[in-house]
């Protein structure tokens, strides 16, 4: 049996069976799942004893993730943890998916403003956002200077 397939750009003449027509593409063809929406947050959540960095927009696509497991108790290690899953999950990030950031959420069971005072921020519990990323988060995280933060609702 003598098979022939056609990518395109082939007359009909040139094969036994009527051939293919011209530029019909292959019906196996695939799509990449990709996000609708135009937000884009970096999440940081405590999960038992790591904290997990995520780079996710508001539809729920994940384009990276973080692990970092936790090296000790108390507010000081924590913040460590927090930043380091922060900073590597920025790290997957393409350049211009870093700009697009709108906001860190924190979900630390609790310990969320003492973190970012352990990290140098002033908090504003009462306020939304309740603090902003500074020029020193910006140089140790890759985040943008004045991103909001807030903690999960």
């Amino acid at each position: 049996m003598d098979l022939k397939f056609s990518f395109g750009g082939a007359s009909p003449d040139q094969h036994d069976h009527g051939g293919a027509p011209s530029g019909i593409p292959l019906p196996f063809a695939t799509k990449a799942l990709a996000s609708t929406s135009s937000v884009l947050e970096l999440r940081a959540r405590l999960d038992g004893d790591q904290v997990i960095g995520e780079a996710l927009s508001s539809d729920g696509v994940a384009y990276t993730t973080s692990r970092v497991a936790l090296q000790g108790t108390g507010t000081a290690p924590l913040a460590k943890a927090t930043r380091s899953a922060i900073s590597r999950a920025v790290a997957g990030l393409e350049a211009p998916m870093i700009e697009s950031i709108s906001a860190l959420v924190l979900d630390l069971a609790g310990s969320e403003a003492d973190v970012l005072t352990e990290l140098g921020l002033a908090v504003n519990s009462a306020a939304t956002p309740v603090a902003t990323v500074d020029e020193k988060l910006q140089t140790r995280v890759g985040i943008s200077v004045g991103t909001a933060i807030r903690f999960t609702e």
